[in-house]
């Protein structure tokens, strides 16, 4: 008969289930978003006021270390200013940083600033900001779900520096770069068409900044007044941060869950024990 079956039928597959990952599991990277943008966008743009080879790095390092050690104190985590240096830029001695920057950030300054923020508003310094983001972002995830113990060494933070580096290469941030490239344009052009003391302020503030041998509040403390006196100040930081957190918002949470997995991965294949890079600072 037509349609009848010859045969055993063949066994029901059933489907594999499916888990799937908790969105609450990044919830709590939400916390210092808004700083780490903030401290994204200006350790491009400040770190460019010193208009000298070498120097801008220096300087961007320093603002990205006090980012870092702050990161670590919402967490409870001990984030001592030699191991901070080395996350933020392990590639100049200490001793080298406060001598240079007490000489050099007194040079040209006044000349500068201006020179940055158009370069700012044609969208240069992406890459860049886009990188701090993600790695500040890492030091956040790990201070809060993976350290354990007392404070982070400066062993503890070559690793780690070393882990997050290699797991920033192999993302995909094209999405991530665009956000930051026109963040940087709002806040260059709002800087470009912001009163003349506001660069006068800042210059004076760097300045500041190489006399205290590098330290980042110097700056920031001008540069994120939110009170009645650096209204104006909030206004052109706030308005990049605004739109850079409402671009990330689109982005939905693929991207950062794809680097944090990544990391978490490396970290539990790390050779525990293994001697880290030595770094030029020790």
């Amino acid at each position: 008969m037509s349609g009848q079956s010859n045969g055993p039928l063949p066994p029901m597959i059933g489907a594999e289930p499916v888990t799937p990952r908790d969105p609450a599991r990044l919830a709590h990277l939400a916390e210092n978003r808004s700083l780490i943008v903030r401290r994204s966008l200006m350790s491009s743009a400040v770190g460019g006021l010193v208009p000298l080879p070498v120097m801008d790095d220096i300087v961007a390092g320093r603002i990205r270390a006090g980012l870092f050690m702050r990161l670590a104190a919402t967490r409870h985590v001990d984030l001592p200013q030699p191991s901070a240096d080395l996350l933020a830029d392990p590639r100049e001695g200490s001793a080298l940083k406060n001598v240079t920057l007490t000489a050099a950030a007194l040079i040209a300054i006044k000349l500068a600033w201006r020179k940055v923020f158009v370069l700012l508003a044609a969208g240069r310094g992406a890459e860049e900001m886009a990188t701090t983001f993600q790695f500040a972002t890492l030091v956040d995830h790990y201070c809060a779900r993976l350290h354990v113990g007392g404070a982070i060494t400066r062993p503890d933070a070559a690793q780690l520096h070393k882990l997050i580096l290699t797991c920033i290469e192999r993302s995909e941030k094209t999405a991530l770069v665009n956000v930051f490239r026109d963040g940087g344009k709002v806040l260059g052009r709002s800087l470009l068409e912001a009163p003349r003391w506001i660069g006068e302020r800042m210059a004076a503030a760097v300045q500041r900044f190489g006399a205290s041998g590098g330290n980042p509040d110097v700056i920031l403390d001008e540069t994120e007044r939110t009170g009645p006196e650096g209204a104006v100040n909030a206004r052109w930081l706030d308005r990049a941060t605004r739109l850079v957190e409402e671009r990330l918002s689109g982005l939905g949470q693929d991207y950062l869950g794809a680097l944090v997995d990544r990391f978490e991965t490396d970290w539990r294949n790390r050779p525990v024990g293994a001697a880290p890079p030595a770094s030029p600072g020790d």
